[in-house]
């Protein structure tokens, strides 16, 4: 998903396979809203228009979105204080699948603030477990344990959940991903499904 495995800032996302679907879907709106611009300008689809000329120097450049918005969703306002924890942090092997956070900085935390669901959160534990490798196992890399957590975790994902937020949804695997780590012996992930953006989630992203 390591009280102290994951040193990164958040990075981790979808295994392939949960990506593939979420860019697709993404592709396909993209091409439609291209095809109705060209026929607004009276562009045949696929020509672009003439080539503008660079704006002088000196001359103000429009600022670019500090990060992505999702597709029909509200962008999160700019700067935005990050909400604080009303409710005392839990260790993290104290937490059970299915537990919302009510704030989410890393998936390096030690503790995390649990609240329930139906309240608004950051990010919630989507799975967690062990890995089956024994104890002395060499390490097998972080690209293929990416791939074996990520699978582990994707089959707990509510797909109808993922449809709503689209690109924004992000999932941090938290697992020993070093070959130190791995060779103390801890098998355990984490998985932690949160939004890009930080939304203020309600309800559960866990399937059934």
């Amino acid at each position: 998903m390591r009280d102290s495995q994951a040193q990164k800032a958040p990075s981790d996302g979808l295994s392939r396979r949960g990506w593939l679907v979420l860019v697709s879907v993404t592709a396909a709106v993209l091409v439609v809203a291209a095809g109705a611009a060209a026929f607004a300008l009276g562009l045949p689809a696929g020509h672009a228009g003439p080539a503008t000329s660079s704006p002088p120097a000196g001359a103000a450049r429009p600022q670019l979105d500090p990060a992505p918005t999702p597709l029909g969703l509200p962008a999160r306002p700019t700067p935005s204080p990050a909400p604080s924890a009303t409710v005392p942090s839990r260790p993290l092997g104290t937490l059970a699948a299915g537990d919302c956070l009510q704030t989410y900085t890393s998936k390096s935390e030690a503790a995390y603030p649990v609240i329930d669901c139906a309240s608004p959160h950051i990010a919630q534990l989507l799975s967690k477990g062990t890995l089956p490798q024994a104890a002395g196992a060499a390490f097998p890399g972080k690209t293929a344990l990416d791939e074996q957590v990520g699978d582990l975790c994707e089959q707990h994902l509510d797909w109808a959940w993922v449809g709503v937020w689209n690109e924004d949804v992000q999932v941090d695997l938290r697992y020993a991903d070093t070959p130190a780590l791995w060779s103390a012996g801890d098998r355990s992930y984490y998985c932690f499904v949160y939004t890009y953006s930080r939304h203020e989630l309600t309800g559960s992203a866990v399937a059934g």
